[in-house]
C-alpha cells in the first residue's frame, strides 16, 4: 500500500485501524511491510520485539473480549516522516473495562510501516491481568 495521491501515512494508519474496527483486517495488514517489526507491550505489560506474524497473532486476543476498539485519535508527522499516533484502547470483558489512550510510532518506508513501537499506561496490563484471559 503506497500513498495515495493526496493522503499521508498517517491518514494511511488512521484509515486502516478504522478499518480493523469495522472487521476489515485487511488495510492493516497490508499496511505491514512483511519485515516489519514492532517494539511493544505484552500483555503482562512486559515489552518484546514482535515479527509481523507474532504482532498479529496477538491480536487474536481480542476475540475473547465482550467488545474492543482501537481509535486513531491523532496524528503527527516529524519532519523525517515518522508517524506519531495516539490510539484509544478501549476493551470490555464482562464488567471490566479498559479505556486508555496509548501512543505508538511509525517508520513508513515506500507507504509501508518498517518499524514500529508503542508505550501503554500501567492500567493496560493490570486490566489484563483482572481479565483472567492472560
Amino acid at each position: 500500500m503506497s500513498e495515495k495521491p493526496g493522503t499521508s501515512d498517517a491518514d494511511n494508519l488512521a484509515a486502516a485501524f478504522a478499518a480493523a474496527d469495522k472487521g476489515d483486517a485487511a488495510p492493516l495488514v497490508e499496511l505491514f511491510h512483511d519485515d516489519m517489526t514492532w517494539a511493544g507491550f505484552t500483555l503482562s505489560g512486559t515489552q518484546q520485539i514482535y515479527s509481523k506474524s507474532e504482532f498479529l497473532e496477538a491480536f487474536g486476543v481480542l476475540a475473547k473480549v465482550d467488545e474492543f476498539a482501537n481509535e486513531v485519535t491523532r496524528t503527527e508527522t516529524t519532519p523525517e516522516g515518522l508517524v506519531v499516533a495516539w490510539i484509544r484502547v478501549y476493551r470490555k470483558f464482562g464488567d471490566k473495562i479498559l479505556d486508555v489512550t496509548m501512543l505508538t510510532t511509525h517508520q513508513f518506508v515506500d507507504g509501508k510501516i518498517t518499524r514500529s513501537t508503542d508505550i501503554c499506561p500501567p492500567a493496560f496490563a493490570e486490566y489484563w491481568a483482572s481479565t483472567g484471559l492472560v
